[in-house]
């Protein structure tokens, strides 16, 4: 069954000027919080408030042109979301080119889950834990733990052998190392004793 479209109406909502150089209407700090969680989950630098006024006020030419489109699309598809709409038909995928220009909208796919399969690479067969697992999902484990502890509450917890562990680091694409059973003269081994964010910062790159 469909759920509700929408209990709204048109009178329930304003219009709002945008006005950067008002700091009592928080528009520059919603922009701010924003940009800077984006940044977050794309591992790149962040702005300060004085940044974002700054670009905030140079974006103007831009509005009239594709950042209006990608804008009002995707804030139809946050206005689907917020409603709790939970049939992905609902959603939309968009793909715009003013240049031609071209508009299409599709449905999206689910999102790929992780399952048991034959890996061609490493020519066995590989099982996913826990099963069903997604690029969106994550594993939460309580600290602190020293590297050591970390592999135990892995092998406790989802009855796994730990047999490498990486980290990528900020702006590059780069792994490190933390543990691998392969490398000889179990050069890692004086790792596992130690707090895990230590091992961190001592081989990830500074925060931007």
């Amino acid at each position: 069954m469909r759920e509700k479209e929408t209990s709204l109406t048109s009178s329930q909502f304003t219009p709002v000027e945008f006005e950067k150089d008002d700091d009592t209407n928080f528009h520059i700090e919603f922009i701010n919080a924003a940009a800077n969680l984006r940044a977050r989950n794309y591992k790149i630098p962040e702005s300060d408030h004085q940044k974002t006024k700054m670009i905030a006020g140079r974006i103007i030419p831009a509005i009239a042109t594709t950042t209006a489109m990608i804008t009002g699309c995707v804030t139809t598809e946050i206005y689907k979301f917020v409603q709790g709409f939970k049939e992905i038909e609902t959603y939309k995928n968009s793909m715009i080119n003013l240049a031609l220009p071209y508009f299409a909208f599709s449905e999206p796919y689910p999102v790929a889950k992780e399952k048991a399969e034959f890996d061609q690479v490493l020519q066995c067969n590989v099982k996913p834990i826990p099963d069903g697992y997604t690029i969106y999902d994550k594993i939460i484990v309580k600290g602190p733990l020293t590297v050591e502890g970390l592999i135990a509450e892995l092998k406790r917890e989802y009855s796994v052998d730990v047999t490498f562990l990486e980290f990528s680091r900020f702006d590059k694409d780069k792994k490190e190392e933390v543990r691998a059973e392969y490398v000889a003269g179990n050069k890692h081994s004086m790792r596992l004793p130690r707090p895990v964010e230590d091992v961190y910062f001592e081989l990830a790159d500074p925060l931007p």
